[in-house]
């Protein structure tokens, strides 16, 4: 099988687990008078929602359309100054305000009973944090594609 061939096949197979999520995550949200949510799917779904669907899935499509480092450097690189914007927009449609306490429960794993919680208070210095890892990573992307020739995995 050529390597065309299977890339394709992977793609397909990523954009139908891409989707599949997409699914869970609707069920959950919207719910059906015939169909009760599993309790789990409800506690885990910033997991199914957010890791899964958000950033794990489109991650491994991209690096399986283009399988290089350079690749993760530019995802990564995205996804901190992807997240701030996602926290502000948030901020702005459920608080009317730009910055707010909407990120005082920001990320949760309720089979640790760990929250992850930024108060209004400290997430200005957290959006600027996440700006800044979003700025090195693409100058360091940057300064590897402008080096001479050499091996970039």
């Amino acid at each position: 099988m050529n390597g065309e061939l299977k890339r394709s096949i992977l793609i397909f197979c990523l954009l139908l687990a891409f989707w599949a999520s997409g699914a869970v995550v609707d069920t959950a949200l919207w719910g059906h008078e015939t169909y009760r949510t599993p309790d789990w799917l409800i506690k885990n779904l910033h997991l199914f929602w957010l890791v899964l669907n958000q950033f794990l899935l489109p991650l491994l499509v991209l690096l399986a359309i283009k399988p290089k480092f350079n690749t993760l450097i530019l995802y990564l690189s995205a996804a901190f100054s992807g997240s701030v914007l996602w926290d502000l927009i948030y901020s702005v449609l459920t608080r009317g305000k730009l910055i707010s306490d909407s990120l005082e429960r920001w990320f949760t794993l309720d089979f640790l009973n760990l929250v992850i919680g930024v108060g209004e208070a400290q997430a200005i210095y957290f959006h600027i944090l996440r700006i800044l890892i979003s700025i090195s990573l693409f100058y360091w992307l940057y300064r590897r594609l402008k080096k001479p020739y050499s091996y970039q995995p």
